[in-house]
């Protein structure tokens, strides 16, 4: 399988070499603050990495994660877990960082007698899988590991885009969990606390800005509650999500008088099952093509798109189903110009781009991809018509 490059801006010159592991120390475990010296090495940077924003690095670039089964200033991960999350360690405390607030930046003493850095109190790790600076192949594994924001934050995302069956694409949580928006709120203005914040929580924010895929960063901002934390806005309305959803592609929010799911402008999204082609955030692909359900769509690299033309047929079509629309049928989140059909068997075959579309019957969920990449011919396709993962 191939991967999409993440855009990777480097935020500081590499000054020095990696983390050196400290072999043997007899100094009892302890926070200690950092203490900048002229001949000390880098051992922290920040880069910007595409949709999650500055995140610290050590200073080879590799992104640097923190777990949520930790303490401050303690680390839970030791012998498996540490092999696959190897400690971001330095020889002593004799060490500069750059871009990140140096009163955030400590060490301890793990139990191996290396001493491991901590940002805003939480033990730093690399993640093994990650084979060259920039990856971030660790984000949200387990729910518990997030890439370190430059602020000691998750990086977790705040919203992406789904879509729900009838209301066609609207906004989501990290999880994928429904947004939704409320009539009794005013722009710019929550009016939900106590007993109704406990059925429609708050989208809370994390680090400096929201973290959003698939949404126009204009439209994005957030408000500061009562309790001090802050709420995610889109076009200046606050999001929550509802405790009677569960699991993705729920929407049972949308029942109850004056809640609304999130359209991806930020506008209520509105019952339309005429909607057969979507557009959705599919895990690290970004905002890919899906049907009304929101099960991913697939091109095939043996097809032809000038003209369009079909070559999947037989078993082939038995494994890749093709995706069949209705006369009729209405589109959301992909440039309509780019939509078209090819007869097939009597039916109709959309196009995107010219490329045939298909599902892959790999899939179970809504969100899933399993598809991409097989045989290095199937990808995932993207909003206009080109392979995501490539």
């Amino acid at each position: 399988m191939t991967r999409k490059k993440k855009m990777i801006r480097s935020g500081v010159a590499v000054v020095a070499l990696g983390l050196v592991p400290l072999t043997a120390c007899t100094t009892t475990p302890q926070s200690r603050p950092v203490a900048q010296q002229r001949d000390s090495a880098v051992a922290l940077n920040v880069t910007e990495i595409d949709d999650l924003g500055p995140v610290v690095t050590d200073v080879r670039g590799f992104t640097l994660y923190r777990f949520d089964g930790d303490k401050p200033n303690e680390s839970t991960c030791d012998g498996e877990c540490a092999a696959t999350w190897p400690p971001a360690t330095v020889a002593d405390e004799n060490f500069a960082v750059t871009g990140v607030d140096r009163a955030l930046v400590g060490s301890f003493v793990r139990k191996d007698g290396s001493r491991q850095l901590t940002v805003g109190g939480m033990p730093q790790y690399r993640f093994s899988k990650d084979a060259k600076p920039g990856e971030t192949k660790g984000q949200g594994l387990q729910g518990k590991w997030f890439v370190t924001g430059k602020s000691g934050e998750r990086t977790q995302l705040t919203a992406r885009t789904g879509v729900i069956a009838g209301l066609g694409a609207v906004l989501t949580n990290n999880a994928g969990l429904t947004l939704y928006r409320f009539d009794g709120d005013k722009p710019g203005e929550s009016t939900c606390d106590g007993g109704c914040a406990g059925t429609w929580p708050p989208v809370t924010v994390e680090g400096e800005k929201p973290r959003v895929k698939g949404v126009d960063p204009k439209l994005l901002g957030t408000i500061t509650r009562k309790d001090g934390k802050k709420q995610l806005t889109v076009a200046n309305w606050p999001q929550y999500t509802f405790s009677g959803d569960t699991k993705p592609g729920e929407a049972k929010g949308v029942t109850v008088p004056k809640w609304f799911a999130t359209a991806t402008d930020g506008k209520k999204a509105q019952q339309n099952k005429a909607i057969a082609l979507t557009s959705a955030t599919v895990k690290d692909l970004g905002v890919v093509a899906t049907d009304s359900g929101g099960m991913t769509l697939y091109r095939f690299d043996d097809d032809s798109a000038t003209p369009p033309t079909s070559n999947c047929s037989g078993a082939c079509a038995e494994k890749w189903p093709p995706a069949y629309v209705n006369e009729g049928f209405q589109v959301q989140g992909v440039d309509s110009s780019l939509v078209g059909t090819i007869e097939r068997d009597g039916r109709k075959q959309l196009t995107i781009a010219g490329w045939p579309q298909y599902l892959f019957s790999g899939d179970k969920v809504c969100g899933d991809a399993n598809g991409q990449g097989v045989g290095g011919k199937w990808w995932a396709t993207k909003a206009d018509g080109s392979r995501a993962g490539r």
